[in-house]
Order: structure tokens, then C-alpha cells, then sequence
């Protein structure tokens, strides 16, 4: 009788534990997704005219991980550019690198 009672509190005390706790969610931002051409297109002009050089799109690496914001490598004849992309296709920020 004693183990049945043992069962039955068990049984209830952790439906009580799985139901009390919470399950996270994640809410999506109102943002336009943009392709990945818009994304190249805006890092070669934001280069063209940040530090005038013109790169090709055949020159340009394009990563993305998770729900981070592109990185994008351009490589020039004097030196290589990383660009943060949002989601939505507005420059984060923008530098210049001196190939060793």
C-alpha cells in the first residue's frame, strides 16, 4: 500500500514539475529578409564608397551563421573589406585590411 502511494505522489509531484515549467521562445523581428545578391550589392557599394575601390562580385565571400548578421569578405587589389550585413540589408559596419 505504502509503495502504491509512493507511485502515485511520484507520478503527480513530476506532472506538476513538467507543467510548471516554462518553454522559451524566440520572437522574430519585423524585418524584410533580402537575398543574398541585395546583401553583396550593398557590401561593393558600401566599399565603392567608403574607401573608393570597386570589387568584383566574383571576389566576395559571404557568410552567415544562425540568426547573426552576414559577414561579408571582399577582396580587393591592395587590400581585403569585412562588412556586417543585417538580415534586412543595412550596413552594420565596414573595415579595411592590409593583405601581409
Amino acid at each position: 500500500m505504502k509503495n502504491k502511494i509512493k507511485k502515485i505522489v511520484m507520478v503527480l509531484w513530476f506532472g506538476i514539475l513538467i507543467s510548471c515549467s516554462s518553454v522559451g521562445k524566440r520572437t522574430v523581428p519585423d524585418s524584410a529578409v533580402v537575398s543574398r545578391d541585395v546583401v553583396v550589392n550593398n557590401s561593393i557599394a558600401e566599399i565603392k564608397q567608403k574607401f573608393s575601390e570597386d570589387v568584383k562580385s566574383e571576389d566576395v565571400g559571404l557568410y552567415k551563421k544562425g540568426f547573426r548578421n552576414w559577414k561579408v569578405i571582399l577582396y580587393g587589389k591592395q587590400a581585403y573589406y569585412q562588412v556586417f550585413v543585417t538580415e534586412d540589408g543595412k550596413i552594420v559596419s565596414s573595415e579595411r585590411f592590409e593583405y601581409k
